[in-house]
């Protein structure tokens, strides 16, 4: 893919979540997608993976709304860095269990890496910070 189709199916992306657009977010991933978080230590695999993956930030902050801060291709490989936030009014799934609706809002910065295949995302892996998350949400 040219430097141009990579950075498109990615910032399709962010556009598709900021409109709530789950099934555009699907059709961006191949069928042995995998997303690695690495703050939460969990692996998702194939479009109902992601799906759920992105369904419980969606979920959990009704309003969330993701800014692209920079973004760079080469080739099939895309990197990215965003701000996404929102008011937590709904349950935050975690690997120690649901965090209940706090009503506070949120901020957190996200360095996400892309690897595409044949015009869709093949591996994703996002890094972001859980004590930012947990001290926003006045847990600790």
């Amino acid at each position: 893919m040219s430097n141009e189709q990579s950075l498109a199916t990615v910032r399709a992306v962010y556009d598709a979540f900021n409109i709530g657009d789950m099934p555009t977010l699907l059709g961006l991933v191949a069928e042995d997608f995998e997303l690695v978080d690495v703050a939460l230590g969990m692996t998702w695999r194939g479009p109902q993976g992601w799906g759920e993956w992105v369904q419980n930030w969606a979920t959990s902050m009704p309003d969330a709304r993701i800014r692209l801060d920079s973004i760079i291709a080469e080739g099939d490989i895309v990197v990215t860095e965003h701000t996404g936030g929102g008011t937590h009014t709904g349950p935050l799934g975690t690997p120690a269990g649901v965090i209940p609706p706090t009503g506070k809002t949120l901020e957190l910065k996200f360095a996400e890496f892309f690897e595409l295949r044949d015009g869709k995302i093949k591996t994703l892996r996002a890094y972001w910070d859980t004590g930012t998350l947990m001290r926003q949400l006045g847990l600790m």
